[in-house]
């Protein structure tokens, strides 16, 4: 039973990590350096939202990043799904020996 609880927790983990990973890709997708950038490493710009979004119509920087937070919230999901089951489970056989 331990066993399917620890790799329930692991599978929680992993997804957390790849959202966090998504989510830095999504946020730091509309920040580039401009040309003045270049010159002086303080300056960064916001790209306008029209030329994000032919990045975007493109299958740019955003599609996937988005595709996986998705996924990976599924995966914590199930998961999490996983360790409330055994975590019943080791319930009921608990009542059945009592």
């Amino acid at each position: 039973m331990n066993s399917v609880i620890n790799e329930g927790m692991r599978g929680m983990h992993y997804s957390q990590r790849e959202m966090q990973k998504s989510a830095h890709e999504v946020a730091s997708a509309n920040v580039t350096e401009n040309s003045e950038a270049k010159t002086n490493p303080d300056t960064v710009s916001l790209v306008s939202p029209v030329d994000e979004s032919s990045k975007a119509d493109s299958g740019g920087d955003l599609t996937e990043p988005l595709f996986e937070m998705r996924r990976q919230e599924q995966i914590f999901t199930a998961s999490a799904k996983m360790i409330t089951v055994a975590n019943e489970a080791l319930g009921s056989l608990i009542n059945v020996k009592s």
